[in-house]
Formats: structure tokens, sequence, C-alpha cells
């Protein structure tokens, strides 16, 4: 008896293994989900950019410039998404701004195999900031970064470090990346405190890295530049309260605003979102235009 419970309890702990190892090897090579929109099919001016990283890969971006913008946005899309699932989201910023968008690495048509949940993609912003500082129609501009969800808080991991952002608009971002984790398994009742850790474990193996160092919440104190966070209280996926913690722990100048709607609800609301975007982005870049320093902290 004794011996046939020890082998149901291991046959089980065995699936339960095999099926979070799946279910993280799944997570980290997302479906490449298609390009479904450029910024033609708006009428921007958009022109076709490849951007290399520091560790060599190769990302593909538009570069969207306006006459006599007031500075540069460079937009950063969610998990798993491209650039095209933000282009109209973003595309109010025109021509106040030019913009940049690109695929994160693993993402859209970029190269790389995996995501990294934004142990490496702060990589990929520094590439975009390099490629501004090079191009003579942006490099004499302030530039800012505007995220959504994933991208929210890679855009806070980059700016923490990197002075070259002037001001930041996280739109959904988490505060803990292992508390999503455990989030992600909240409809599995008990099992959740199993799986959760189990799969911070195979992600330390798979990445080499611990989900806490791409946690927001803990470099966000460490900002150079304003911020505005952007929530849902309705928001079913990351909690509003995610939001409230980035917000107390970030430092002033800050904003909060709740949105409507729920993770994704961002069109319900765009006539005050926007407005609220746009004010915030041209008071914070008019007051670097022409004298922010481009060194690194």
């Amino acid at each position: 008896m004794i011996s046939l419970i020890f082998r149901v309890l291991l046959d089980a702990a065995i699936i339960v293994f095999l099926l979070t190892v799946l279910c993280c090897w799944r997570a980290l090579r997302p479906g490449r989900m298609p390009v479904s929109l450029r910024p033609k099919d708006l009428g921007l001016p958009g022109e076709e950019i490849q951007l290399l990283t520091e560790d060599g890969k190769r990302l593909a971006g538009w570069f969207i410039p306006a006459e006599k913008p007031a500075g540069v946005v460079v937009c950063l899309h969610g998990y798993p998404a491209n650039k095209s699932d933000i282009l109209l989201e973003v595309s109010f910023l025109y021509p106040h701004f030019s913009l940049l968008l690109f695929d994160f690495r693993g993402h859209g048509e970029s190269g790389g195999r995996i995501t990294y949940f934004g142990l490496k993609e702060t990589a990929d912003v520094r590439a975009a900031l390099n490629y501004l500082q090079k191009d003579k129609r942006s490099q004499s501009l302030p530039v800012a970064v505007w995220g959504y969800s994933l991208g929210a808080a890679v855009a806070i991991l980059t700016a923490a470090r990197d002075r070259r952002i002037k001001a930041v608009v996280s739109d959904s971002a988490f505060a803990s990346f292992p508390e999503m984790v455990g989030h992600y398994y909240r409809s599995l009742g008990p099992l959740k405190y199993l799986l959760a850790p189990l799969s911070r474990l195979l992600g330390r193996i798979f990445l080499k890295a611990d989900f806490d160092e791409n946690s927001p919440e803990r470099v966000i104190g460490q900002l150079h530049c304003p911020v505005l966070i952007i929530h849902s209280r309705e928001d079913e996926y990351v909690p509003a309260e995610h939001a409230l913690r980035l917000y107390r722990q970030a430092p002033e100048p800050k904003a909060l605003y709740w949105k409507s709607g729920s993770h994704a609800g961002l069109r319900a609301e765009a006539g005050s979102y926007q407005a609220k975007v746009l004010s915030f982005l041209k008071e914070t870049l008019g007051k670097n235009k022409g004298g922010e320093d481009s060194d690194r902290s």
C-alpha cells in the first residue's frame, strides 16, 4: 500500500514537472504574430529600420519622423505581440513627436528565438536609443519611452539606468514578475503554490537569471526622469495594486492616471487618455529640448 501511494505521488510529481516545463518553454517561445498594420496604412511617413543590439540581435523597426517634433517617443509593445499591435494606439502622438517602434527580440519580425521577459529586452531599448543618437533628425531631440504591459516594465527597467530617457509613460506595467508568474496559475487553486516556485526555478535554468531582476519595483526608485503610471482598476491580468506600488516607490516628479476598461482597455477612453499622455510628454520633453545630456548613469 505504501509503495503504491509512493508510486502515485511520484508519477503525479513527474507529470506536474513535465507540464511546468512545457508551459515555461511555450512562454519563452511565443508564437510570432503577423504584422497586421503598417505606418502607410494610417497615412504616416514610416521608414523601415533595423536595430542591432549589443549582444548581436537584429531588430525590425519603424521610424516615423515628424517635421517639427518636440521630441521622440520610443514605443514598446507587450507580450506576446509586435509593433503593429500598438501602432494605432500611439499614432495620436504624431506629429507632435517623432516615433520609433520596433519588435522585441523573439517577437514579430525581429531576430532571437526566445523572450526574456525584460531580463535582456533593456538591451533592445538601448539599441533604439543608439539609433536615435546617430540619426541627424533625432540626435538633438529629447527622448521619451511609452510602454504597454511588458513594454512598460522594460521602459522602467531601462530608464532607471539610462539617462538618455527623459520621460516614461508606463501603461499597465507589473511591479513584480515573480508575482505575475503566480498570478498566471491562479485558476489552479493550491497547485499554484507548487507551480509558481517551480516555474521560477526553471526560469533560472533556462534564462540563467532570477525573475526578481526584471521586477520594476526594484529599480523605479532610481529613475532620473518624470514618470506617468497608467493602469486600470479593472485590470484582470495585472492587478491594480502593482500600479500603486510602482507609484509609491517612484521619485518625484510622478503622476498616476486610472484608465477605464480591462488590461487592454485603451481605446474606450481615447480622448482623455490621449490628452493626459500628450500633456505629460509636452511638458516633460519641452523642458529638455535642446538641453539634454546623452550620458548613461
